[in-house]
């Protein structure tokens, strides 16, 4: 069975001011979320399908991505991950970027800047490390403040989760005279059979991260 959001509200992420979008359902909040990445889905239903992949997007504002990016000064940071544990979304790559809303790479990083002004790590699409690196602070805190929000493609039906404290670790490295931290998130899809568990480092040389 292919998941995917029912895009008969499609209209919603293109700014159409005839409704309130104060007033929508979970259901259209998340498809208006994946439809601001995706124009097909061929991807999504194909790594779901044949590595059993559980595909989230997660970042500091998503939940409030269908009431639009009003401040032009903090573009909207969040990262994709495929969710798949046998490293073979890799070689899907061709069928990824085809699938994609318009966009433009961002040179010297694994992140993409869409046309709508959103920012994307694509690092585990690209490479699927076993430490996905990520801008942290951008995708996870506002300040000094934890405040994330994440969304399972499988979960259609539930709007943007707030990420816990609970949920995230921060682990210092086992490597003999490796300084260096890393985080582990472990999260829960609403309609998935079992826990993800993803590697986040600190990587800051996002052209929009923290430098």
């Amino acid at each position: 069975m292919a998941f995917h959001p029912q895009t008969e509200n499609a209209q919603f992420a293109e700014g159409d001011n005839r409704f309130d979008a104060t007033q929508l359902s979970n259901r259209e909040r998340h498809t208006i979320l994946w439809d601001s990445i995706f124009c097909d889905y061929k991807w999504i239903e194909e790594i779901v399908r044949d590595f059993f992949a559980t595909p989230f997007l997660i970042g500091t504002r998503l939940d409030a991505l269908h009431l639009g990016n009003k401040d032009d000064s903090k573009p909207l940071y969040a990262a994709l991950i495929s969710g798949d544990i046998s490293g073979d979304v890799t070689y899907t790559k061709d069928l990824f970027f085809s699938c994609l809303k318009p966009h433009k790479l961002v040179e010297g990083t694994d992140e993409i800047l869409f046309d709508s002004g959103i920012i994307l790590n694509i690092s585990d699409i690209l490479n699927c490390p076993e430490l996905i690196p990520v801008d942290i602070k951008q995708l996870l805190y506002d300040g000094d403040k934890l405040s994330s929000t994440y969304s399972f493609w499988r979960d259609v039906d539930g709007a943007p989760s707030r990420l816990e404290p609970a949920s995230l670790t921060l682990t210092k490295s086992r490597i003999p005279g490796d300084e260096e931290h890393f985080w582990i998130l472990k999260l829960k899809c609403n309609d998935g059979p079992s826990g993800l568990e993803v590697f986040l480092g600190d990587w800051k040389k996002s052209e929009y991260g923290v430098r």
